[in-house]
């Protein structure tokens, strides 16, 4: 859930990358069909704006806007949680080939081998389709995307003994505490699946000493807004034998939908005009019910909505 978490996650899935672009808030809606072995994600993006200037967009964001619009890019709670974009993971798969690769990354030779078949998993799997870019009711700008991911159980099956290979680097590393060091070799020691999934509802377990835990989940977390909409959406965080669980959803649940405040800046109408130049812009756009539409195809073989 927090940053601190959620990054150790992406680290581990080797997909994590910061960026300029910000939104006030966003929609995930997902469903899983386990007959398929496919996860729909509906991604919905409301107040998209740029940080770096009040009037239009810096030219670094208007390169990670080119490369959304032109690329296979997806965000999940900006950087709060991760980001999926695949020319990363192309160029990562060339880096690990590399022959300073085992002593650049610290990861031993299996844990490198471990790490290349996830991110060709990824590659293989994740599909990701732009929608449209539209103003809400407050003349906001807003888009939406489409996430398709194939062989969930297999990329899953693939993450978790690479989160146990992360767990030993860092528990090597002199930077890390004693308390965290045998934290984190006893979990990997465990062969614990970090990432489940059942049904609708996805889970995700992280080794954590009690005080972290309180500091990234107590009361006086610098995320307790993120933390608090995430439980008025079903979702929840709990914590037993210094491993924290983070549930999203309920197995029976036909769909789930998670909203978050992403940005802390308030909204600029400062990329409107570069997004024009790009792509069009719609007046009306019911997200909603494009997310219902896209999230329940019986198959993938279905005709993709167009929208």
């Amino acid at each position: 859930m927090t940053k601190g978490l959620f990054s150790l996650f992406s680290v581990a899935c080797l997909a994590l990358l910061t960026g300029c672009l910000d939104f006030e808030q966003q929609t995930l809606t997902y469903r899983y069909d386990a007959k398929t072995d496919t996860l729909r994600i509906f991604q919905s993006y409301q107040g998209i704006f740029g940080e770096d200037l009040k009037d239009g967009l810096s030219p670094d964001e208007i390169e990670q806007l080119d490369s959304v619009l032109s690329g296979q890019r997806t965000f999940f709670f900006a950087n709060w949680i991760f980001e999926y974009n695949r020319d990363q993971l192309r160029e990562m798969i060339g880096k690990l080939k590399q022959p300073d690769a085992q002593q650049e990354l610290k990861m031993e030779p299996a844990a490198l081998a471990r790490a290349e078949i996830l991110l060709k998993l990824l590659l293989d799997n994740v599909r990701v389709e732009n929608g449209s870019c539209y103003l809400d009711k407050q003349g906001k700008l807003c888009g939406v995307q489409r996430v398709t991911i194939k062989q969930c159980t297999k990329i899953i099956t693939a993450a978790n003994p690479l989160i146990r290979d992360y767990l030993k680097a860092e528990a090597v590393k002199g930077e890390t505490s004693a308390e965290n060091r045998s934290l984190f070799l006893k979990s990997a020691e465990r062969q614990w699946e970090y990432i489940q999934i059942e049904g609708n509802q996805l889970r995700l377990h992280w080794p954590v000493l009690r005080q972290d835990y309180e500091k990234q989940f107590g009361t006086n977390s610098e995320d307790i807004k993120q933390i608090e909409e995430f439980k008025r959406c079903g979702g929840k965080i709990g914590f037993a034998n210094d491993e924290i669980t983070v549930r999203a959803g309920e197995p029976t649940n036909k769909t789930t939908s998670i909203t978050l405040s992403v940005s802390k800046k308030p909204y600029v109408a400062n990329a409107l005009e570069a997004v024009k130049k790009r792509t069009s812009i719609q007046r009306q756009f019911d997200a909603e019910d494009a997310a219902r539409e896209f999230v329940t195809l019986p198959s993938d073989d279905e005709k993709q909505p167009g929208r």
